[in-house]
C-alpha cells in the first residue's frame, strides 16, 4: 500500500446498499470523549490519549472518528506509528471508512510513508495529500535536515513542506503506540523545544496530538512526566479490558506454549544481533527454520491432533514454500485449508515463486477464509489460512478462535499484532477464548524474545520482565565460569562465591531502534544488569557521576554507533574500574552502556533490587559441608540438593551436571587452600555441631489437628472451602534444620507453599520480625484468584507474617487494615506500584488510591 486518490461520490455509488460497521458501545463513548477533547477552529488545541485494550478497536475508532469530523472539514492529518508493521493496518482503516465520510468531502487521498519497500519514499508526498501515514523515524529525519543543494542552500524536504502547508490551517497528528513517546527522538519530533529542531507543536500551534495505545502507563516516574507534558489532556477515554471480555466484545487470550524440540546454536555475532542491538533473527536462519521438515510437520501435527480445540486458525509462516508445505500436510490429514502470500516473500530472483500467487488469489482465498463461501455463493469452509505476514495486509477475521505464530520474534510489536487476529469476542463475531499458541525453539543462550502485549498492558506468556528472570542472567554467568573450567580440562579455576554470584541488579528500561530497518523499528527492552559483592559501590560511584552529568544528549537517542559508545565506555571503565576483576562476563562495556543509555533517556537512575536470599546459594559454603564425602556420597547429597522444592539452583545451574561441576571446582578450591597450608578447621568445627533434623512425616492424625487449628484456611492468603487445596507446611525449613512438629507446622493453600519454598516465614504471628522492610515482590501468583486473596498474599509475604487483618474494597479507595504493630511507611513506600498492579493487573481500573491503616 504506497498511495490512493479516491473518488468519495464513486465510492458511496458503490456502497449504497452497504450498511456501516456499527461501533460499540466504548467506541461511542470514545467518539463522545474526542469530541470533547479536539475542537476544530476552536481556541485551544487537544492533546491526549485513547486507551483500548489490544483487539478493542482503537484504529477503527480513531479512524471512523476522523472521518466524521475532521476529514469533512479539510484538516490535514498525519498517522505516525514507531514500525512500518502497524502503517498498512492505518491505510486499510482509511480506505475502508471512506464512504462513511460526510458528502462534502469529494476526494480523499492516503499516502502511506516508510523506508520499506512496499511503501512510498517521503520525497513523493504532495501538498495535496489529505492523510500521511508514516513511521516516527521517517518523520524524524525528514522534518529538519543539514542537507543543502548545489547551490549550497538548505533542501526542505517535501514532508517538511507539507507541514509549513499546514501552519495557517490545522494539522491532526495521530501515534500509534504512544508509550513510546517519551523516547527521545519522538518527543523531541512532537514537542522540541531548541530553536534550530523545533518540535510539531511548535511549528504547527494549531496543531491536535491524539496518542492511541493499550499500556498507557510507565513505571518510571521521569517518562510518566514527559507523557502528560505530550499528551496535555491525560487519557481522554479508557477501556476496561474486564469489562470487554465480560460484555464478549473481547476473547479472554489463552497462551499455549509448543516446544518444537529443535535445538539452536547461538555463537556470538548472532547473539551480539539478537540481545545487544536488539535486532530480530537474521534471513538465513528464518530460512534454516522455514525449511526445517520435521519442524513443519510438528506445526502441522500440533493443529490436526487440536482442531476441535482450535477451530478456525491463522498460521503465520515466514516463506511462501513453509505456507506450501504446511498446506500439503494439513490437507492429508482432511483439514480444509489454504494459503496466501506474495512475491516479495520468496527470493526476488525466482520466477517460478513470483509466478506462484497473485494478489487476486490472494483476495480470493482470504475472503473465502471470512465468509466460508467460494467466488460462486457456495459453501467453501476453511479451517486453517496459512500466510506469510497477512497482518501487513489489513485483513480482519473475526470468527479466528487460534492463531500460531511459529517462531520466536524480538519484536514486542509485531507479536502483538499477529495475536490480536484472535481476540475478537463473540458480539464482534468471535469467540470466548481465543488461543494463542507460542512455538519455540531450544536456543543455547539466553535471549529476550519478545512478547505479546495484552490489551491491560501486561506482558504474558514467557515475559523477559517477570519472576525470576534476572536469574537466569546469573545462570548464564555462572555456566559462562564452568564452561572455561570444563574447557581448559580442568586448569580454569572457577572464582569464589563472593565474586561470581550477584548481591543484587539493576533494572534499565531503554528504547532502541533497529538500524536493520534505517531506524524504522522502535521499541522498548527492560534489562539487567548484576552488582557483585566487589563492585557494587563502583557501580553506585558511577552511576552517581552521570546522572550529575549535563552532557548526555547525545545518548539518549534511540539509535547510538557502537564504536562511538565503545570509545565513551572505554575512557569510564579506565577511571572508575578494574577491568581484571570488575569485567565478570566480558559484559562490564555493555552493562555500562544500559546504564548510561537508561539514565539519559528517563533522566533518572536504574531501580536497584537486592538479592536478599544470595547467602541461601553460598557454594562455598556448601562445598565446605560436602568436602569430605565419598564420590557416591556427594553425588546423592547434590542430587538432593538441587532437587529441593523451592529451591533456586535449578534456575542457576539448569542441569544437574552443570551444578556439580561448580561444586566440585569449588571443592578444588577449599582442597588447594588446604594444601598450602590455610586449612578449614573453622569451618569443619562448626559444620560438626549442626544438629541433623528429624526426618519423620506428620501422621494424617496430626496434619488433621493442626488445620483444625488453623480453622481450615490458608495462614497466609485466607483461602478456604472448595477448590482450595491446603497443605501442611514447615514454618522452619526441614533442610534449614526446622523440626516435624506441630508447633513448627502451619497451614497454607498449594498456591502459597510453593511461594513461600525454603524461606522461614511464621504466618501464625501477626506482627513482622523483619528489622527492615523487603522489596514487594508483585509477581506471586494471582490469575483467576479472588482480589482480597491476591493482595492479602502479597501485603503478608511482604511482611513475612500474616499482617493483614482485613482488605476493604470501595469504590475508587483500597483499604488495607494491619494488625498492630506492623509499620505501614513500609507498604506506603510501594503504594504506587501497588496501585498499578490494582489497575493493570487485577483490572480494578476505577481505583484511585490506596489507604494503609493501623488500629491504635
Amino acid at each position: 500500500m504506497v498511495y490512493v486518490s479516491l473518488n468519495l461520490d464513486k465510492l458511496r455509488e458503490q456502497h449504497i446498499n452497504s450498511s456501516p460497521k456499527r461501533p460499540f458501545q466504548h467506541q461511542v463513548e470514545a467518539f463522545e470523549a474526542l469530541s470533547k477533547t479536539f475542537k476544530a477552529n476552536g481556541d485551544r488545541s487537544g492533546s491526549g490519549i485513547l486507551a483500548l485494550p489490544t483487539g478493542a478497536g482503537k484504529t477503527f475508532t480513531a479512524v471512523r472518528w476522523l472521518s466524521d469530523h475532521v476529514v469533512p472539514k479539510n484538516i490535514k492529518i498525519l498517522w505516525l506509528a514507531p514500525s512500518f508493521y502497524l502503517l498498512d493496518q492505518a491505510f486499510s482503516a482509511f480506505y475502508d471508512n471512506a464512504r462513511e465520510i460526510p458528502n462534502s468531502k469529494k476526494t480523499l487521498n492516503i499516502r502511506c510513508i516508510s523506508s520499506n519497500p512496499s511503501h512510498a519514499k517521503a520525497s513523493s508526498i504532495q501538498l495535496t495529500d489529505d492523510v500521511i501515514i508514516m513511521t516516527i523515524q521517517t518523520a524524524i529525519s525528514n522534518l529538519h535536515t543539514d542537507a543543502i543543494d548545489r547551490f549550497g542552500l538548505p533542501v526542505q524536504t517535501a514532508f517538511r513542506k507539507f507541514i509549513e502547508s499546514c501552519k495557517e490551517t490545522e494539522l491532526f497528528i495521530v501515534v500509534d503506540e504512544a508509550h513510546h513517546t517519551p523516547a527521545y527522538g519522538c518527543r523531541n519530533l512532537l514537542i522540541g523545544e531548541k530553536d534550530s529542531a523545533l518540535g510539531l507543536r511548535r511549528l504547527l500551534p494549531k496543531s491536535h496530538l491524539l496518542g492511541l495505545t493499550a499500556t498507557p502507563t510507565y513505571t518510571d516516574a521521569s517518562r510518566r512526566g514527559w507523557l502528560w507534558k505530550i499528551f496535555q489532556d491525560g487519557i481522554i477515554y479508557k477501556a476496561n479490558k474486564a469489562s470487554l471480555i465480560a460484555q464478549k466484545i473481547l476473547a479472554r487470550p489463552n497462551y499455549i506454549k509448543a516446544a518444537t524440540g529443535k535445538e539452536l546454536e547461538v555463537d556470538d555475532n548472532l547473539y551480539k544481533r539478537l540481545v545487544e542491538q536488539h535486532k530480530d533473527l537474521p534471513e538465513d536462519i528464518i530460512e534454516i527454520l522455514a525449511t526445517d521438515k520435521d519442524r513443519n510437520n510438528f506445526i502441522a501435527n500440533t493443529y490436526a491432533s487440536n482442531k476441535d480445540t482450535y477451530g478456525k486458525t491463522i498460521i503465520f509462516a515466514d516463506r511462501w514454500f513453509q505456507c506450501v508445505y504446511i498446506k500439503e500436510k494439513l490437507l492429508e490429514k482432511g483439514i480444509k485449508v489454504d494459503a496466501i502470500y506474495s512475491h516479495i516473500d520468496a527470493d526476488p530472483g525466482s520466477a517460478e515463486a513470483r509466478n506462484r500467487r497473485t494478489q487476486d488469489d490472494n483476495k480470493r482465498i482470504l475472503e473465502r477464509f471470512k465468509t466460508d463461501k467460494d467466488e460462486h455463493g457456495n459453501d467453501a469452509p476453511l479451517d486453517v489460512l496459512i500466510n506469510v505476514r497477512m497482518l501487513t495486509e489489513g485483513a480482519d477475521v473475526p470468527t479466528v478462535k487460534t492463531v500460531f505464530i511459529t517462531r520466536q520474534t524480538t519484536s514486542s510489536i509485531l507479536i502483538t499484532q499477529m495475536v490480536g487476529r484472535a481476540l475478537r469476542g463473540e458480539k464482534a463475531g468471535g469467540s470466548s477464548e481465543a488461543n494463542i499458541v507460542l512455538f519455540f525453539d531450544d536456543w543455547k543462550r539466553l535471549i529476550d524474545w519478545g512478547t505479546p502485549i495484552d490489551g491491560g498492558g501486561t506482558e504474558v506468556g514467557p515475559s523477559p520482565v517477570r519472576g525470576y528472570y534476572p536469574f537466569e542472567y546469573i545462570s548464564i554467568r555462572l555456566v559462562e565460569e564452568i564452561a572455561k573450567s570444563i574447557e581448559s580440562g580442568g586448569d580454569y579455576d572457577i572464582s569464589t562465591f563472593s565474586r561470581i554470584f550477584p548481591v543484587g541488579w539493576y533494572r534499565t528500561e531503554i528504547v532502541y531502534a533497529d538500524p536493520d530497518y534505517k531506524q524504522e523499528s522502535m521499541e522498548g527492552f527492560t534489562e539487567f544488569v548484576l552488582a557483585y559483592e566487589h563492585n557494587k559501590q563502583k557501580l553506585d560511584a558511577f552511576i552517581g557521576f552521570i546522572s550529575g552529568t549535563d552532557s548526555l544528549d547525545e545518548w539518549s537517542k534511540e539509535y547510538l554507533d557502537n564504536e562511538w559508545m565503545q570509545f565513551q565506555v572505554e575512557q569510564w571503565i579506565n577511571k572508575w574500574f578494574d577491568r581484571e576483576t570488575d569485567d565478570i562476563g566480558e559484559r562490564l562495556s555493555s552493562d555500562l552502556i544500559k546504564i548510561v543509555r537508561h539514565i539519559a533517556q528517563n533522566q533518572s537512575i536504574p531501580t536497584y533490587h537486592p538479592f536478599e536470599e544470595r547467602e541461601l546459594y553460598d557454594l562455598d559454603k556448601l562445598a565446605q559441608k560436602v568436602v569430605e564425602l565419598s564420590p557416591r556420597a556427594l553425588r546423592e547429597h547434590l542430587s538432593q540438593e538441587f532437587s529441593k522444592p523451592g529451591a533456586l539452583w535449578k534456575t542457576f545451574y539448569r542441569s544437574f551436571s552443570r551444578f556439580e561441576t561448580a561444586v566440585q571446582a569449588a571443592i578444588r578450591i577449599i582442597l588447594d587452600r588446604e594444601l598450602c597450608g590455610e586449612g578449614i578447621s573453622n569451618s569443619r568445627t562448626s559444620l560438626a555441631q549442626v544438629v541433623i533434623p528429624n526426618r519423620r512425616e506428620l501422621t494424617e492424625q496430626e496434619k488433621a489437628q493442626i488445620k483444625r487449628r488453623d480453622s481450615c484456611t490458608c495462614l497466609c492468603c485466607e483461602a478456604r472451602g472448595r477448590g482450595v487445596r491446603l497443605e501442611i507446611d514447615h514454618i522452619i525449613p526441614v533442610f534449614l534444620g526446622g523440626e516435624t512438629t506441630l508447633e513448627n507446622s502451619q497451614t497454607l493453600c498449594s498456591v502459597c507453599n510453593k511461594e513461600k519454598g525454603i524461606h522461614e516465614i511464621n504466618f501464625r504471628f501477626n506482627v513482622t520480625q523483619l528489622t527492615s522492610p523487603k522489596t514487594i515482590n508483585l509477581s506471586l501468583p494471582y490469575k483467576d484468584q479472588d482480589r482480597t486473596r491476591v493482595i492479602t498474599r502479597i501485603v503478608n509475604f511482604f511482611y513475612h507474617c500474616k499482617a493483614v487483618d482485613q482488605v476493604d474494597w470501595h469504590e475508587t479507595v483500597v483499604e488495607i487494615c494491619l494488625y498492630a504493630g506492623n509499620n505501614p511507611d513500609w507498604l506506603l513506600r510501594h503504594k504506587a506500584e501497588l496501585l498499578h498492579f490494582v489497575q493493570n493487573q487485577l483490572w480494578y481500573y476505577n481505583v484511585q488510591d490506596i489507604n494503609v491503616v493501623v488500629p491504635n
